[in-house]
Order: C-alpha cells, then structure tokens, then sequence
C-alpha cells in the first residue's frame, strides 16, 4: 500500500497534536473514513500515535524519519506549486513590470542558456516605482516570496529592483527587456555564451564566438 498519497501528504501537513479525527477531518476536508484509515496507516509506521484522551482519541505526531520526509515531501511540492502561480501571474499583471538580467536571458534564448540563478528559481524583475509597493503586495498575497536586497533560501524568489520609467517588450506572453538592452547588458559582463545564443536566434549580426573548453580525464 502507498503510503504517500494526497490523504496523508495533508494530514501530515496540518495534523497538530491534541487533534481528534473529527477535528483534522474538518480542518482538511476529506471523509472522515478515509482521514481514520490513512491515519492507521500513517500511525503503523510510527508518523502518529492516537492517545486515548477522555471519550476519544487525539493524535500525537512523532517527528521520525518518515515525517520528515513527508515535510520534505511537501516543501518540494509547494515550490513547485508557487512556482508555477508566479509564471501565471506575471502575464496577467496590470503593472509596468519586466523580467531582466539573467531571467531575461533565459527567457530570449528559449532556455538555450539557462542561469544558476534561473535554476534555483531566482527571478530577477524590475518595475516602475510608481507600482513597487502594488508588486510586493500581489507576491506576498500569493505565499512568493520577493527581496529588493538581502538573499533568502525561500523559493522561488523575486528580486525586485525599482526604475522610474522602464521599457518592455512581451516574450511568450512575458514582459521583459527589449532585445538590445539585453544584449547591452551581455556586452558589459562580457557573456559571450548568451550573446552567441542570442545571434544564432535572432540573427543579430554579432561578432562573437563562445567556446567550452574541453579536457580528458
């Protein structure tokens, strides 16, 4: 039997100790058979122990291995989750906003260049000062986390930076920095790697020419 399942990833997640059945069935919205089955099972391996309190049982978590590995679990799932809201949000936003630096490469190359930072779901957006504060708002609102200075391990997460006018264009739905700004930015850190990328697609005229060096072991 699977012990990982939707039922027991929510009973895990909001189970607190001294709760009945009854009261974990209402907190998480499944029938309570199903709540008192999975919560046998989840308590045959040790995640819970049910105490006999007066005329019913209330439930002990015991913080073992395997509960930790459901928080894990769950933790994984929920960036996930929040990750996908934040690409689905940004398109929808009424706010003079635009994805720069290194999202926005990897955004104009189609993924052909992806940053460390891409890959640790750090997104880097700028957005008139004028709807700042309306940004941080609607990200918070939304469980995403965002900074304008100090680094968090919270993810995925926006690092926000503040102009008083910007220009934009729309990239698969997505507002970003025009092309030629992108490509400005490249030349001042000298990534080559990006702007040959952003040749080879857009056929730019670039004199550029990255490559990898290569060694045998």
């Amino acid at each position: 039997m699977a012990i990982v399942n939707e039922i027991t990833r929510n009973i895990v997640k909001n189970a607190e100790d001294g709760d009945s059945i009854h009261s974990l069935t209402s907190k998480i919205g499944f029938a309570y058979s199903a709540v008192y089955r999975w919560i046998s099972e989840l308590e045959r391996f040790g995640v819970i122990s049910l105490i006999r309190k007066g005329n019913k049982n209330v439930i002990k978590i015991n913080k073992n291995l395997i509960y930790k590995k459901f928080k894990e679990l769950d933790d994984a799932v929920s960036v996930i989750e929040k990750d996908s809201n934040f690409w689905e949000l940004v398109k929808n936003l009424k706010l003079k906003i635009r994805f720069i630096k290194g999202t926005a490469a990897t955004i104009w190359t189609q993924g052909g260049f992806i940053t460390g930072d891409f890959y640790d779901r750090i997104y880097f957006l700028e957005v008139e000062k004028k709807d700042a504060d309306s940004l941080k708002k609607i990200l918070r609102k939304n469980g995403i986390a965002c900074t304008e200075d100090k680094m968090s391990s919270q993810r995925p997460l926006v690092y926000i930076s503040q102009r008083e006018k910007l220009n934009m264009e729309k990239k698969n739905g997505l507002p970003i920095m025009p092309l030629y700004e992108l490509v400005s930015w490249c030349r001042g850190l000298h990534l080559e790697n990006i702007l040959e990328q952003l040749n080879a697609l857009y056929d730019l005229g670039l004199k550029v020419k990255y490559a990898e060096v290569s060694t045998n072991a």
